[in-house]
């Protein structure tokens, strides 16, 4: 009998039930285990199922018959010496916990272990995630090794071998640390939901219930796109997976009507972005955000809803104007559902509603999660196409455990780059150093972290390039006197924003594949109908009433004047408001809608000036010419 990695199948499906039944059990209280027991279980069944299952070569993933035996080999070897490495964690954690750190001595098989563990998790992460993330990692250690050499203010003191890895893998701040923390219990719950989501066919009803609200709107496909990855995307937890999932309906649909491809690219690439920063989910970034700050979940939801909705209000309003100025129609009658068949459907959505329903009443976040699991499974029952049959329930956890494999592994991969920054003392000296730069420029420092933030998340997924940019970032902003959740948020949104930042903007490239477009123009259009996600940030820094923080009427005037700032900045993107504007126009409409974003009476005023100015010119040279074509402008 040939051996491939199907051959796998049957073990990695009962790796994943096992998996499944782990995480509900701890969560919920069934199995009362330490914390880092818990993480080292999540490692361990994760790290097997992943050598198992992806190929350490891309070409064989697409051809397994083609792999060569002694990779299987390779890969089965990894898989045990992974499990042993976190089996050895659980086994002795009593005598781990008893050590003296920094004082006693490691034994030979704590330093193997330890060396096997983080040599495996960049494997790992390598064929996850790509080479970006591990490369960060190995310079991190390259620096706890070698750091010493270098001069004082960015050097620290020599540390042993086995002092690195004690910190890295005995010690609960490196590898078993709060991003591994949260991938053991939140995630993998909001992961589950999706799937149970997905595999039910409820999640149908998300890209249903949007071609019925667009269907008579100008470029309907596009808005479409808009709300579908929105609601899709805050549950998936990753951008570029949204593309997929709900690009290939919404893209070809979109060139279907009109739309140029880089342009239908870069929409559901923007659009798939948005939902890691939407709550109520916010693709887990939320629950690892409560976890670092300690503010509740439901406080960062309410700060991150009106900057989300900015966000998408620029996406719907230079959507509009693309397809006003190129005469682009709705979405197709035969695209859009019956009012009375989504109807009967609709109590799909509830398991969302429960979600968010449960969470607001105060419940914990794990109860809502399992809330929304279990409602899943009791409203599956009431629908022959979406009843579970026991080989959907075991697909849906199979899927879970795949949507894992590389949050896992990055939040492990990240935990080591944590450590290093806590055990050298980096992250006081990166602060130290920004906060002096801070002191000549707070306009400068914060265009300094905005690049080192995209930078830092570029090719990383949206969840650990929040957490390696909050590891670094978040500290500096609240040492210059910004409020804490004011800064993670900052940092939150450049780290998501990478993405479709070009050169290196992987959700765009994701898009453009499958609309068949230039990968760069797809990119940069995508940074165009972004821009709200690289305006905003600025300004709840200087004004946090745009997180709604602060008096009712500061809240009420910046809803107000950020709304209509954030349409006259979509215009200015686009060139366009009533008819094409001049560059004139272009530059009033930019201008007043900066003004408008930022709360305070004076620049409110000229920002109201300058757009009404621009309206005034765009309405009489409009009137000019509709005698000539008729009121239509190009």
């Amino acid at each position: 009998m040939t051996i491939t990695r199907r051959t796998f199948r049957p073990f990695i499906l009962a790796l994943a039930v096992a998996l499944c039944f782990f995480q509900l059990s701890t969560s919920l209280g069934v199995l009362l285990l330490d914390p880092m027991m818990v993480r080292a279980g999540h490692v361990g069944i994760i790290f097997v199922i992943l050598f198992l299952w992806r190929s350490p070569v891309g070409k064989y993933r697409r051809n397994p018959e083609e792999e060569p035996k002694l990779f299987l080999l390779l890969d089965a070897a990894l898989a045990v010496a992974s499990f042993l490495s976190a089996l050895y964690i659980i086994r002795d954690l009593a005598d781990i916990q008893n050590m003296m750190p920094g004082i006693d001595e490691l034994s030979g098989e704590q330093m193997a272990y330890g060396i096997i563990m983080v040599l495996c998790i960049l494997e790992a992460t390598r064929r996850t995630a790509g080479l970006a993330l591990v490369i960060v990692t190995l310079v991190a250690l390259a620096y706890a090794v070698f750091g010493h050499v270098l001069p004082a203010s960015f050097g620290h003191l020599y540390l042993e071998p086995q002092r690195i890895v004690e910190f890295l893998y005995i010690q609960p701040d490196g590898i078993w640390g709060v991003s591994i923390g949260a991938s053991a219990t939140i995630i993998y719950l909001f992961v589950l939901f999706g799937s149970l989501l997905d595999k039910s066919g409820m999640s149908r009803v998300f890209l249903e219930l949007a071609c019925l609200l667009t269907r008579n709107a100008r470029g309907g496909p596009a808005k479409v796109a808009i709300f579908g990855s929105a609601l899709f995307g805050s549950v998936s937890g990753s951008a570029a997976a949204n593309v997929y999932a709900t690009g290939i309906f919404s893209i070809p649909l979109m060139k279907r009507v009109g739309y140029r491809p880089e342009f239908a690219g870069a929409v559901e690439a923007v659009a798939s972005s948005g939902g890691l920063i939407m709550p109520p989910v916010m693709g887990s970034i939320a629950f690892v955000m409560a976890e670092y700050t300690n503010i509740s979940y439901t406080e960062i939801c309410k700060h991150a809803l009106f900057p989300a909705l900015l966000y998408y209000l620029g996406l719907f309003t230079m959507i509009h104007f693309e397809a006003v100025r190129s005469n682009i129609g709705a979405t197709p009658r035969e695209l859009v559902p019956s009012r009375a068949d989504l109807l009967k459907r609709l109590h799909y959505l509830a398991p969302l509603v429960i979600l968010v329903g449960v969470m607001l009443s105060g419940m914990s976040v794990t109860f809502s999660a399992v809330s929304g699991c279990m409602s899943i499974l009791v409203l599956s029952v009431f629908s022959r196409e979406t009843r579970f049959t026991m080989k959907k329930f075991l697909a849906a956890m199979e899927d879970a455990a795949a949507n894992m494999l590389m949050i896992a592994a990055c939040c492990a991969c990240v935990g080591i780059i944590i450590g290093v920054v806590g055990m050298t003392g980096f992250g006081f000296s990166f602060v130290s150093m920004m906060e002096g730069l801070a002191n000549v420029s707070i306009l400068l420092f914060l265009f300094v972290l905005t690049l080192t933030c995209i930078i830092f998340g570029m090719g990383v997924p949206a969840l650990p390039a929040y957490l390696l940019v909050a590891t670094f970032g978040a500290p500096t902003l609240v040492n210059a006197g910004i409020p804490l959740v004011s800064a993670h948020m900052f940092v939150m949104y450049f780290a998501i924003v990478s993405g479709i930042t070009p050169p290196v903007c992987l959700v765009a490239y994701a898009g453009a594949s499958i609309a068949e477009a230039n990968p760069m123009k797809t990119g940069f259009t995508a940074f165009r109908l972004g821009i709200a996600a690289y305006l905003v940030p600025y300004f709840f820094i200087f004004e946090p009433a745009l997180l709604l923080i602060g008096s009712w009427e500061a809240v009420l005037q910046a809803v107000c004047t950020a709304t209509v700032g954030t349409i006259c900045i979509a215009s200015a993107m686009m060139r366009f408001f009533l008819i094409n504007s001049t560059r004139l126009e272009q530059i009033m409409f930019l201008g007043g809608g900066l003004c408008l974003i930022y709360p305070g009476m004076m620049t409110d005023m000229v920002g109201m000036i300058a757009v009404l100015l621009a309206l005034t010119s765009q309405m009489i040279r409009r009137k000019r010419s509709m005698p000539a074509n008729s009121g239509a402008s190009r």
